[in-house]
């Protein structure tokens, strides 16, 4: 992928595009040359334990399991919680999954890092909150509230364990919600049928107070170009998040076997196939992340010492805090 933006650079987009007949390599060309067109103004932010843990990349077969994530000394698990309905029954959420999930994640903790407050506003109307996300939310079936929803609920209910193992023989387990409350808001505009919650959507949330401290602590800065990006695709965005997170830190360079990725990225049982397809979603990360020094071999993925992806001099300026009453 480094060719390619040397070759942009050289020759130019149109040259570059017009000799170039693979649909996919198309693509990945028109995304670095959006990559370097674009100055890294638009910053989001994760926190650096869901960079190196990742939520489910497609809906679990057992919804009430608690979901395990292993990568080297991190460990994450996620519970599934519980949602009163407004005819007095209660409902079984499951964990939270997929890149609309991941979107979500990026969005809440952006939001908060920002604003230096643990309220998060999602907008007047789904619709303001989609477009903000880079999502159309129109379409068959609603288009994409209801898939939204569903997985702002199930991050608002579940319940997150974060093992991080410090040495030899000690480690450090954090038990928590990431959200502390919600505010429902009623859409009649909406399908009456997610959750049978009569179109009620989360406007308000509140993260937890010992989350918040710890984002404005550990929030890894991200590129918002690159997000949207790599938006459909939940493989491109845990390995994107990944190597941000991990690339500049290196002194040295380091060869991960693909065994080890796939106990992140997928399953060890499918690392031959995890292997083919994560090969194809670094392509793509690649091509908007151009600096990461990156090289996939047939033992693994070899990482070399690489410049951050957003450099620490384009943070966004924090927006000021609008108190609510």
């Amino acid at each position: 992928m480094a060719k390619i933006h040397e070759q942009l650079s050289l020759e130019g987009f149109d040259a570059v595009l017009a000799r170039t007949e693979d649909p996919k390599e198309r693509r990945r060309v028109i995304m670095a040359h959006e990559a370097i067109s674009n100055e890294i103004d638009a910053i989001g932010y994760l926190h650096a334990g869901f960079c190196q843990a990742s939520l489910p990349h497609r809906k679990p077969k057992d919804e009430q399991a608690p979901w395990v994530r292993n990568n080297g000394r991190y460990q994450l698990v996620v519970r599934p919680g519980i949602l009163p309905l407004r005819d007095g029954t209660v409902l079984d959420v499951g964990v939270p999954y997929g890149a609309k999930a991941r979107l979500i994640m990026i969005y809440l903790q952006t939001e908060a890092r920002k604003t230096r407050t643990p309220h998060v506003d999602l907008g007047p109307s789904m619709s303001a909150w989609l477009r903000r996300l880079g999502l159309a939310p129109t379409g068959g079936e609603r288009g994409n509230y209801k898939p939204v929803r569903e997985q702002v609920l199930r991050i608002a209910r579940c319940e997150f364990t974060l093992r991080t193992t410090t040495g030899n023989s000690s480690a450090e387990i954090s038990d928590q919600r990431l959200i502390d409350g919600i505010k429902l808001w009623r859409d009649d505009e909406d399908a009456p049928d997610l959750f049978r919650t009569g179109g009620e959507w989360v406007r308000f949330v509140r993260l937890t107070s010992s989350f918040f401290d710890h984002l404005m602590e550990h929030a890894v800065p991200l590129d918002e170009h690159a997000i949207a990006k790599l938006k459909n695709s939940a493989l491109a965005l845990d390995a994107y998040v990944w190597l941000v997170h991990r690339l500049h830190r290196l002194d040295k360079q380091t060869l991960v076997p693909w065994h080890a990725l796939s106990q992140h990225f997928g399953s060890v049982s499918e690392h031959r196939v995890l292997a083919f397809r994560l090969k194809e979603a670094l392509k793509d990360v690649m091509a908007v992340y151009p600096d990461a020094n990156i090289e996939p071999t047939s033992k693994g993925l070899l990482l070399r010492p690489s410049a951050p992806a957003v450099p620490s001099n384009k943070h966004s300026v924090l927006r000021p805090v609008t108190l609510r009453g």
